[in-house]
This record gives C-alpha cells, structure tokens and sequence, in this order.
C-alpha cells in the first residue's frame, strides 16, 4: 500500500467518526442530566400535595413569607399579614423549586464552606399543615451555574441549578392577589352598607330584596352587576399591610370613609371601605384615571384603586331599589282599562296584535268598537310595565288626599292571564319636575314617575285608536274625485271614474286616464296614517277646533273615493299647525281631527296632465 492510498483511508475513517459524533452521539453529560431526579421526586413533594410553604431570608430586605392553602384550595398569604395569594404564581414558586433536578450528591462534614450554616434562603414545604415539614436550607452559590442545598435533617448536601435563588426571592407584592376582594358574585347573600346610608339588601332564590330599611323589591340586574364588577377590578398599588394600618386610617381618609359595605356568603364577611382620592403626581397626571384608597376590612390592608371603584359603589338605597311600579309579562295582558272620572276606555285582545277599544260614557266616542293601534297599545303596556319612580314618598299611605290618590286622575287596570286579580295603577297630582304622584294596588308607597306616559294616556281614544285612514282596497272605488288650490294656477279639479277596469276622465275633460296614476294616488289613500288625533279630550267635551281654526272652511285639498258598496269618504285637509303637520280629517265624522305629515300632502295632489292620456296612446 503506497503512501497516497494510506492517507485516502485516513481520510475517509476521519469523516466517519465526525459524522457519528454529529449525528448519533448524544452527549453523555446530558443524557445523565435529564436522568436526575427532581426534588419533588426525591422528597415525594408532589407540587398539588403541598398544602404550606414558608419562605425565609438572611438578606433583611426581604421578610419571611408563609402561604397556606384555605379549604377551597385557594392560597392564603398568613405572614407577615393576611392576603389572598394568586394560584397561578404560587404554583410557579413551587415548580420553580420542586422541579430542580438534584444534579449532584456530596457527603460533607463541614456545611460552612457551601453556605448552609446561614443560608441565603430557607424553604419549608408542607404536606399536612398539622405535621413536620420538609426544610430545604440554600446555600452558596457551585461551579457551572449551581447553587448548594441541604434537607435539614439529612447529612449529605446536593445541588440544583442556581436560578433557584432568583426564582425563590420574592417578596409579598409578587404572588399577591390582586383582585380588590377575592369573593364568588353568585355566592353572596347579602349586601350590607353602613355608608353612605344605612341599608341591606339579602339573596332570595335569583332575586334581591331589601329589608332595611324597607322592605321592598331590590333591583337584582343592578347588584348583580355590581358584584361582577367589584370581582374584576385589581388593586393599582398595595400602600399599606399588617400592625401599621389603624395607626394610618385617618391619613388615607379611611377612618370615617365615604363608603363602607359588608359582602356576605354562606361562610364569612368580606368588607370594604372607600376613602380620600390619592393626592395628584406626576406620574398620576399621566394616567387615564385618578385613584382613591380603599381598604379590605376584612383582611386590614389598604390599597390604591382606580376611581371606577367609587362610581361602582357609590349607592343610596334608592339606587338598588327596584325601581319599577308593576311587573307582568306584557305578551299576558288580555285586556286593559282606563277610567277617568265616570269614563273609561276598555280594549280588548282580539289575537296577538289586535286590539278592539269601546269608549264608553263619552258623547263623542264612536257608537262602536274600534280597531286600535297596535303600537300604540304596545306603547301603553310597555310604558306601564316599564315604569320607574323617580322617587318614593315616605309615611304617605295616610295622606292620599295630598296627593290627589284618594280620587285618582286616572286607573289604569291591566288583566293579566293566569292572574286573580288585575294589576291597576292610580294616576294623582301633577308634581314638580314634570312628574305626576302614582300609586298601584301591589304597593302600600306612593311614588313620582315622569308624566310622558301619563299625558298620552289623557288623551284616550285619540291615542289608542288605529292611525291608518281608510279601510279599502285598490280594486273598492269607482269614483275619485279631486279638488285643491295651486298657487299658480288657482282651483283644480278633476274626477274620474272606473269603467270595468279602467279609469276614465269625467271632468273637465272626457277621456280615458293612465290607470298607474290614478290607482298610485289610490295607494297613497290606502297608506296614509294619522301622525296624531287632535282636539278630542278624555272627558267627553266637545272638539274645540273649529273650523276656522284648522282649515276645514276652506280646505286646501279635498278627496273623495266612492266605493262599490256606496259608502262616500271624503278626506279634508286644512291648514298647517305649529309642528308644520296639517290637519285633516273625514267630512263625515267631524270631531276626530288628526294631524297628517307635511310630506304626505303633495303626495296627494296629482296633476290633471299626469293623468290624461296623450293623442298617441288614444
């Protein structure tokens, strides 16, 4: 073998051995190290096993920490004060200890040298808080990234990776909770406030009630969201914790708070108080919110938290009242009245969205019933069921007389089905403010809600009564005719008259007409609707709109359709009122004047030229 071919092989034995150690060698250092058992291993320290852990210091700066699991799993921070502890980070602090891998064993006879005769840290670990615990001591600092530890019981010492130190020096503020109050929403029972005013509020299946200082109803979509929010906001900053606190109080305006509330749940008290705002920095001019300090009574720490907070909480017990007169299901009424004096209005459910309405006792309702108009009786049970108080009187029940209850303005009376007895609301004086006394039949207390409602339920018939015009279809008239006045070219008139299918021209002129634009106007008559009816009030007493008043003398427009079976309509427009509507009305039923919009009008004043038929369409 020459000299070229040996160094060939060589070559070749070279490339080899470098792809085996690139390729399929996994390094032996590491493959032990990924052998190391862990300290949870070792010790049996599950880290869901471990019910306390106890943090010591030789540094100072740092205080001793012991957190203990509560009965519901939680962390409780016990030492150097109470504080509810977050989960998640406790359980970082724990993995970032138990899951060292114990790299190393040593037998040593002297531990001062590796810095466990005063360690830097001293971990104690507890499976049953009732027992011993495991006590780790840290000490100094090994070669390649270590740090030493010794089992306080056991001779030998081990060591793990040196990041243990970082991980292991925290201090309270770390692993705090930092929710405002650590509570359930849907656990609590009872909402207690001693300021700003005295009153409860207690949990009675999926309602609220309060009982202080009242009983009464209390509105629960309003506490409820309230507990929601409180369980959501955080702390900003932890200012104060332990044996300072009560000394502090009155430094953070804490001592008489401006509020104070107790939350209770079937086992224990939660309480909180509101102080003074924090006073203005620099660095609190940046931020979108001011602050206030607020306290967790429960626990004694005080805290700086955004301003939400006091908007939140800041409730009399007007506000968590249930503000609401009555309460039915609007899809039950089956029937509703309304009485005024020796009047009353009554309506009827005919099916889902048709009501019927009979005045009675009134020598201007009509003789018969009357289709109403569904949105208007939507509106009127609606506005009953929707019904707030603006505020309630007190120790009034004895003096209705005060306020015009003892002979209601108005009772409107509501039968729900399924229900015994009606639902009725009492109408009294007119208040200030725009509010009106009311009263119901479910309520000893009298209350003032905004007279809206009231006023459109005065004026009766005209409210509730069915807004569209006429009641034909496209194919019932056989004769229209058309009068109005134009500036420019004065009078106008026309009629036309329906010859089998067609429409003809019957004056001035004699000639066929363009169906689309008679029955167009036709449509427009089908779909007008009454924006209003005027002038008609509850009481019976003739309309006072004259015809002087509103145009009628001399209409600005007049339109009348005859119909296959005789019936004559004829409608009357008038002049403008000071919203700009017109009023109008049907010739033959005088005292029901309503008011139509002022873009309907020119709708309904055709031209004679759109409706003749040009010479080469004859």
């Amino acid at each position: 073998m020459n000299y070229k071919t040996t160094f060939i092989i060589i070559i070749l034995l070279i490339g080899v051995a470098a792809t085996y150690f690139l390729f399929f060698n996994k390094p032996i250092e590491n493959d032990a190290r990924d052998k190391k058992p862990t300290i949870a291993e070792t010790y049996d320290l599950p880290r869901d096993h471990i019910e306390k852990l106890q943090l010591s210091y030789a540094d100072e700066a740092y205080k001793t920490i012991t957190i203990v699991k509560d009965t519901d799993g939680r962390w409780q921070i016990t030492t150097p004060f109470n504080a509810h502890a977050d989960l998640e980070k406790v359980n970082t602090v724990l993995d970032d200890f138990v899951k060292k891998r114990v790299r190393q064993t040593f037998d040593v006879t002297e531990y001062d040298q590796y810095g466990l005769d005063n360690p830097k840290i001293t971990v104690q670990l507890w499976k049953d808080v009732d027992s011993s615990p495991k006590i780790f001591l840290v000490g100094n600092k090994g070669i390649n990234y270590s740090v030493y530890v010794k089992e306080k019981s056991e001779q030998h010492i081990f060591i793990i990776e040196s990041s243990a130190l970082d991980d292991l020096a925290i201090s309270t503020t770390d692993i705090r909770d930092r929710s405002v109050i650590k509570f359930n929403p849907n656990s609590i029972t009872e909402i207690a406030y001693q300021m700003p005013e005295q009153f409860t509020c207690v949990k009675n299946g999926d309602t609220w009630q309060m009982t202080h200082p009242i009983s009464a109803n209390a509105d629960s979509d309003d506490i409820s969201y309230i507990l929601t929010e409180l369980q959501n906001l955080l702390v900003s900053t932890f200012e104060l914790d332990g044996k300072d606190v009560q000394e502090s109080l009155s430094k953070y305006g804490l001592e008489t708070p401006r509020i104070k509330l107790t939350l209770t749940d079937e086992n224990k008290s939660y309480g909180l108080a509101i102080g003074s705002t924090v006073p203005s920095s620099m660095d609190q001019q940046n931020r979108d919110k001011n602050a206030v300090y607020v306290q967790a009574l429960h626990q004694g720490g005080i805290y700086t938290v955004t301003d939400d907070i006091f908007k939140l909480l800041n409730k009399t017990a007007f506000d968590l009242r249930d503000k609401h007169m009555v309460d039915f299901q609007r899809g039950d009424v089956t029937k509703f009245e309304i009485q005024h004096g020796k009047e009353k209005i009554e309506g009827t459910r005919l099916k889902k969205d048709l009501w019927e309405i009979q005045g009675n006792n009134n020598k201007n309702a009509d003789p018969q019933a009357i289709i109403a108009d569904p949105k208007a009786v939507s509106d009127l049970i609606y506005g009953v069921d929707s019904l707030e108080a603006t505020s309630y009187l007190t120790n009034s029940t004895k003096n209705l007389s005060l306020y015009g209850l003892n002979t209601p303005s108005y009772n409107v009376k509501f039968t729900i089905r399924g229900k015994e007895k009606p639902i009725v609301l009492s109408v009294g004086d007119f208040a200030q403010n725009d509010t009106v006394f009311v009263k119901t039949n479910i309520s000893d207390q009298i209350a003032l809600v905004k007279r809206d409602l009231i006023d459109m339920i005065a004026d009766g018939v005209s409210w509730l009564r069915e807004k569209q015009i006429f009641k034909f279809t496209i194919d019932d008239p056989i004769r229209c005719i058309v009068k109005y006045t134009e500036a420019s070219r004065g009078p106008v008139a026309f009629t036309c008259q329906r010859l089998g299918t067609n429409w003809r021209l019957t004056h001035p002129v004699q000639e066929n007409a363009k169906d689309a634009e008679v029955n167009a106007l036709l449509y427009e008559l089908i779909d007008l609707k009454a924006e209003e009816y005027v002038g008609l009030s509850f009481d019976g007493k003739e309309n006072k709109l004259t015809d002087v008043l509103t145009g009628f003398k001399s209409p600005l427009l007049q339109i009348t359709v005859e119909l296959r079976n005789k019936t004559v309509l004829t409608l009357q427009v008038g002049k403008t009122e000071s919203s700009g509507n017109y009023y109008a009305r049907i010739q033959n039923q005088p005292t029901h004047i309503f008011l139509l919009k002022s873009e309907l009008v020119p709708k309904l004043k055709p031209k004679l030229e759109w409706l003749r038929v040009n010479s080469e369409e004859q």
